[in-house]
Parts: C-alpha cells; sequence; structure tokens
C-alpha cells in the first residue's frame, strides 16, 4: 500500500535529536521507504532536523545511509572535510577561527558540508511538508521553522552552546531544539496525522563499569541526557505517539560519529520491529478513532 491510495492514513514522523546517536534515524527511514509509505509531515529536531531535511527534499534513505557513510566512515576523510573542504573559495566555513574568540564549529557551513546533494533550498519548498524544531535562547521558547533557508533553519536546529555556533534568525540567537523539544511531536500531530510515528534517539547515559567514575564531560552530558529523556516522557503524555522506537544505542557517546557503521547495526532491529507495529495501524488509524 503506498500513500498515492486516498484511504491511506497520513503519517506524520517526528525525527529527535541525539547527536550520532541519530544516525539509527536512518535505518527508519530504509523501513518506510521499503514499505512504500511517504510520511504527509515530517518534523525534525537536531540531527533529526538534518536527516528529515534530507528525506523531506526526496532523498531515500539509502541515499542518505550511502552519503553518511561516504562522509563518516574514515576518520581521514572527515576529518579533510573539516578543515579543508574541497571546492575553493566557495567551499562552506565549517569553523570559525579567530586570534580572541573560541574556535567553534559554524553551523551553516557544517550543514552545507554534510548534507546529502538535493537537498531543497528552502524549508517550504521541500517535497514532503517539514518543519524545524529550535529554541530560543533569550526567552527559552521553542520555535518552529516552517519556512525560510533551510541549511540555516537546520543549522539553528544543531547549535550547540560554546560548541556549534548557530546564524540568527529574525535578529533572534537560536541553539539546539532538544533543549525545549528533543522529539518534536507536536508539529506532526498538530498537521493532522492519522498515525504519530516519533524516534527517540537521546538515549540514556552511557553504562560504566562498578568501579568506574564518569568524568567531567561524561557526566555534564549524561546529565543533559537524563533531562531532555524527561522533557520527551511530559511530551508524550499529550501528543500520544502511536509508535515511539527508541534504538538501542546508550553505548554510543554523542560524538562517536565516526561509528556509524557500529551505530547503524545496533539500530537495525527497529526495522522489523517498525513493520509489526505499523502493519495493524495501517488497516485501522487510530486517528480515525482518536477522539
Amino acid at each position: 500500500m503506498t500513500d498515492d491510495s486516498p484511504t491511506h492514513p497520513r503519517i506524520g514522523l517526528a525525527l529527535g535529536g541525539g547527536a550520532a546517536r541519530g544516525l539509527a534515524h536512518i535505518v527508519v527511514l530504509e523501513t518506510l521507504d521499503e514499505l512504500g509509505i511517504k510520511p504527509a509531515f515530517i518534523a525534525g529536531c537536531s540531527i533529526g532536523a538534518l536527516l528529515g531535511a534530507a528525506y523531506a527534499s526526496g532523498i531515500g534513505g539509502r541515499e542518505i545511509r550511502a552519503h553518511a557513510l561516504e562522509v563518516l566512515a574514515s576518520p581521514g576523510r572527515a576529518a579533510r572535510q573539516l578543515f579543508w573542504p574541497g571546492g575553493g573559495k566557495e567551499a562552506p566555513k565549517a569553523l570559525n577561527l579567530g586570534l580572541f574568540r573560541p574556535i567553534l564549529l559554524n553551523g551553516t557551513g557544517l550543514v552545507r558540508l554534510v548534507s546529502p546533494p538535493g537537498m531543497a533550498d528552502r524549508v517550504e519548498e521541500t517535497a514532503i511538508p517539514f518543519a524545524v524544531s529550535s529554541t530560543d535562547f533569550h526567552t527559552g521558547e521553542e520555535v518552529t521553522i516552517r519556512k525560510g533557508d533551510l541549511t540555516q533553519a537546520v543549522a539553528a536546529s544543531i547549535a550547540i552552546p560554546g560548541i556549534i555556533e548557530a546564524p540568527r534568525l529574525n535578529g533572534r540567537v537560536m541553539i539546539d531544539g532538544a533543549y525545549t523539544n528533543p522529539v518534536p511531536m507536536h508539529q506532526a500531530r498538530e498537521h493532522g496525522c492519522d498515525i504519530l510515528l516519533a524516534v527517540d534517539v537521546t538515549g540514556r547515559p552511557r553504562a560504566e563499569a562498578a568501579d568506574d567514575t564518569p568524568g567531567p564531560a561524561e557526566l555534564m552530558l549524561g546529565a543533559m541526557q537524563i533531562l531532555q529523556k524527561q522533557i520527551t516522557r511530559l511530551h508524550c503524555r499529550t501528543a500520544r505517539p502511536d509508535i515511539l522506537l527508541s534504538p538501542a544505542i546508550e553505548r554510543f557517546s554523542a560524538h562517536e560519529f565516526l561509528k556509524i557503521r557500529e551505530i547503524l547495526e545496533a539500530a537495525e532491529p527497529e526495522r522489523e520491529r517498525l513493520k509489526r507495529r505499523l502493519a495493524p495501524l495501517l488497516e485501522n488509524p487510530p486517528g480515525e478513532r482518536r477522539p
């Protein structure tokens, strides 16, 4: 069954933030392709915004996997692309360097550097309706971006204070959407979907051996993961996802992008799990029963 059928239920897809752990989203995107299902709406946060933008632009799951492997599977290649991106003067600037300022990743340049070919130019021009979740630093409010430059919107969603710098949007200082809504389910639900499929890749703090004490960085990251997990649980109470997938990716740290093959392998069980859970919902969509 494909979404060309007038009776096919509308599926809303929410892809969450989780840094390297978010590479697990690729398995979910491939599964939807295998089933011949195209979501009616996609909302993405952080790495979910990056991968969601590619998928919403019409790039298939397999193509996204191939591009991600090409960029990340080789440490040497990844380093060369970061420090010496080809393309001469017009190459995307992924690092902001200066004598009297900290070294920061340039969010816009980073998105351009890692995005697969074929991405839409603007949020409102994607093949599948798409929204990006970000956070206004000064007000602390979640900001849903539904139009404007797609690269800048994604850059605003992946901005980590002190690490990845985002562009200002309409004069507003933006930071990672995961600080307010790690899995943007409400955007998809509000779009009128019959089935809400959410993917939570926040994970939990990595398990340590009994005699190990987490270091400062591990403690800070783990505390943020605990906070984001609790935020997601609260949002689930009102958004009520029909399917919530949480791949088993806890053993990977948020920065371990070069372990892409291992992350994809760890997420592989979600392929069959999604198929099993989606099949009965396609036959009897919960959205048609929900008051």
